[in-house]
């Protein structure tokens, strides 16, 4: 009976243990596209809500690969980019044409 009882524990601590919840806070981040900005490298969880403030001071698109968001900024308006990061990789966040912004690494 013991033995039993034991065993139960230890499939049910097992099944529980491999499971991992997506943090609680968002990951706000402040970026500029602005030249002499260097690209940073950010990191984020599976699951985890992610919002994104671009600045520039000349009329740009702001793209994140892999998650289809994008928004424009301009000098008197702000990009916002709200989503939760639903896949593990490595994610170029880009002002469109060709600047690196930041790479998004999910695990």
């Amino acid at each position: 009976m013991i033995r039993v009882l034991l065993l139960a524990l230890l499939v049910v601590a097992g099944c529980s243990s491999g499971t991992s919840a997506a943090p609680a806070d968002p990951l706000v981040l402040r970026l500029s596209a602005d030249e002499g900005s260097s690209p940073q490298r950010v990191e984020a969880v599976q699951g985890q809500a992610i919002e994104m403030t671009i600045t520039s001071d000349k009329p740009v698109e702001i793209h994140v690969h892999g998650f289809d968001v994008l928004a424009e900024a301009d000098a008197d308006k702000p990009a916002v980019l709200k989503f939760t990061a639903d896949r593990t990789g490595t994610f170029d966040v880009e002002a469109h044409p060709d600047t690196l912004l930041a790479r998004l690494i999910v695990r």
